[in-house]
């Protein structure tokens, strides 16, 4: 594990939405009040291409951390946050983050988990302010920059087989 890096593990929940972690910062102590300065992330999902609404403290804003559907997740469209929820539609499913950006508006440090199934591709939204360092590989499969795996500005995309967690900053 990085010293420093945001470290996700996401549980399955059967629910429309749910807490399903908090980011730590590693090698602290968890006290309660450092614990509820963390960001919370929550899975928030469109069932039956309806409208859902998940509760969320969204004064700092909001971040799509993973998607999980097959259907698209783009902000403005079938996602987005008001100031008491993240709302998403026609079929998005995907784990939010609440929390702050920088100052100069970056996001901070995320470990993203991405994997191709079935040979086929897979695109993991986040932000990405500076790059994506392949962090540990998961597949058999070697995932290789540029061959299999690849980044934007807007997440990481994997194909083949490649599966990996990748730290983006």
């Amino acid at each position: 594990m990085l010293r420093g890096a945001l470290v996700v593990t996401l549980a399955v929940l059967t629910g429309g939405c749910g807490l399903t972690a908090r980011l730590g910062m590693g090698g602290g102590e968890d006290t309660p009040s450092a614990a509820a300065a963390e960001p919370r992330v929550f899975r928030c999902e469109s069932r039956d291409n309806r409208r859902n609404y998940c509760p969320a403290e969204t004064r700092h804003g909001v971040r799509l951390l993973v998607q999980n559907s097959s259907f698209d997740c783009i902000q403005g469209t079938t996602w987005g946050y008001d100031d008491r929820s993240v709302w998403v539609a026609r079929g998005c499913s995907a784990d939010f983050v609440e929390g702050p950006v920088d100052l100069a508006g970056n996001a901070p440090p995320q470990r993203v988990r991405c994997e191709s199934r079935g040979n086929r591709m897979m695109r993991c939204n986040a932000v990405v302010s500076q790059d994506v360092q392949l962090d540990e590989q998961l597949s058999d499969v070697r995932c290789v920059q540029r061959q299999n795996w690849g980044w934007d500005r807007g997440g990481v995309w994997v194909t083949g087989g490649c599966g990996a967690e990748f730290i983006v900053r």
